[in-house]
């Protein structure tokens, strides 16, 4: 049976789930504050702290023994990353930003790769038979556009894999360019369906990063009506994810695979979004990874917008979000293997 969640609902639980790190470092410092003053007044902060502890485990892990699977043989590894266009707009002074990606594809060797916000051009610069031919390694390919500029640019999203693709689909979402594709991955034992996510994105201007970073010393009304704006678009963006998260969460339940759902959902992990699409799915940082797990970069959202979410088929190790320099979101990965083996009958589901 269906749950209607009101718009007004998904936007509280969104703005929450935005403004949840800060709670929490402002509750830990207070912790720390009434500790050293010897006051009880800790222990308000504290149960604060304790009271949203599956919230915690969403935003931070600690992990004591990291646990190591090798790649190759029985596992494979998937990495997802959303490239910015591979800097065509310069936003990073380095020109050198595409190459870089490349060559950090090509250390990190995953056996699937999964691009948001992929770029190509129609003449030069960066093709896709370009591309292509630099992920040789990964001769099987699915590319999608969601926008394109006759004989300019070409936008969407790009699954590359070492493994056949056997099957490719997209979802469409009316008035947007964002959008989800779908891959089935013949991995090694089983078919993997794998979902490449670009969920509705927010499009401030560039200034709004600077509002945001010093609205605490800004209070005139020119800033406070930029605020505004920034609060219109986000409950936009959050009321249009929450449908888009619906639509998903259908199709990744009738999937006649195994799923792994990754990429760029431009929500926390306390948001409706997650909540809807990591349903009877795991987390790949919840269960493998450590630190905070941030994978987006100006420093006002120190957040983790970028996800690897899993059939429990699977198990996953040495999940990473690696703080690079080429865009405004980090790459995240982590290895994978089956818990149990497809039987001898060959490539079926397990749902």
């Amino acid at each position: 049976m269906a749950v209607y969640v009101s718009p007004a609902t998904v936007w509280i639980i969104a703005f929450i789930g935005l403004a949840y790190p800060y709670i929490l470092i402002v509750n830990l410092f207070f912790v720390i504050l009434w500790i050293l003053l010897r006051k009880w007044y800790f222990l308000i902060s504290l149960l604060m702290i304790l009271a949203g502890w599956n919230a915690l485990k969403k935003s931070v892990q600690v992990k004591l023994k990291k646990e190591s699977v090798e790649t190759g043989g029985d596992s494979f590894r998937l990495l997802s990353y959303n490239v910015r266009l591979f800097n065509y707009y310069l936003w990073e002074k380095d020109t050198a930003v595409k190459q870089k990606i490349m060559e950090y594809i090509y250390d990190e060797a995953p056996s699937v790769v999964c691009f948001q916000e992929f770029l190509t051009l129609s003449g030069g610069g960066i093709t896709l038979a370009q591309i292509k031919s630099e992920l040789k390694e990964w001769p099987y390919s699915h590319v999608y556009y969601m926008d394109r500029i006759q004989g300019k640019t070409n936008f969407g999203l790009a699954t590359f894999s070492k493994f056949p693709i056997i099957h490719k689909g997209f979802i469409e979402y009316s008035n947007s360019l964002n959008g989800v594709i779908y891959s089935d991955v013949i991995m090694l034992h089983d078919t993997i369906r794998i979902y490449n996510c670009h969920l509705q994105s927010v499009r401030l201007k560039q200034d709004y990063n600077k509002v945001l970073d010093s609205l605490i010393f800004n209070y005139d009304q020119r800033y406070l009506s930029e605020v505004k704006s920034i609060s219109v678009k986000l409950r936009d963006a959050y009321i249009r994810r929450a449908s888009q998260a619906d639509q998903l969460a259908r199709h990744i339940k009738a999937s006649p695979h195994p799923v792994i759902v990754c990429g760029d959902f431009n929500d926390t992990p306390h948001s409706y979004c997650y909540h809807k699409l990591s349903r009877n799915l795991k987390d790949a940082f919840v269960t493998s990874g450590s630190g905070t797990g941030s994978t987006y970069r100006p420093d006002f959202a120190p957040i983790r917008i970028d996800f690897i979410l899993y059939s429990p088929i699977l198990h996953s190790s040495n999940y990473t979000s690696t703080k690079t320099g080429w865009s405004d979101h980090y790459p995240v990965q982590c290895d994978f293997k089956y818990i149990q083996k497809a039987d001898s009958a060959g490539l079926h589901s397990r749902r």
